[in-house]
């Protein structure tokens, strides 16, 4: 189990929580409307998301960059971390899982990404 208190801040806690929460929904539908299959793909396409935002939170509070262009170079690399994993996962997950379906993991994916933002409705 993941210690929590080492991602980041009370924000992107909350967004990881709400990315797991938004994948399990996704992924009931998915199994009701598609079967086992379509709930794996979905369960996959959160996972991919939530696995490269802890990614990035990691890789941004495990940095201390001292002037704003240090803090835009770990900003970039923390997103260029998301961006390889992603990439990385997707390609494990089509290459790899014969039985993929494509519709639930990317909707899936979609959702994840855009519960991301929610952390900006919390405070520390």
């Amino acid at each position: 189990m993941a210690n929590w208190e080492r991602l980041g801040n009370r924000p992107m806690r909350a967004a990881a929580a709400w990315q797991l929460a938004a994948t399990v929904i996704s992924a009931a539908v998915a199994g009701l409307l598609g079967g086992m299959h379509a709930a794996i793909s979905a369960v996959l396409g959160g996972a991919l998301i939530v696995v490269a935002n802890v990614a990035y939170a990691c890789t941004v509070s495990l940095s201390a960059p001292r002037t704003a262009g240090a803090t835009i170079q770990t900003l970039l690399r923390a997103e260029a971390v998301k961006v390889a994993l992603i990439v990385a996962g997707l390609w494990l997950v089509f290459t790899g899982y014969r039985e993929v379906a494509a519709l639930p993991l990317v909707c899936t994916l979609i959702v994840t990404v855009l519960v991301w933002p929610v952390a900006l409705l919390y405070r520390d």
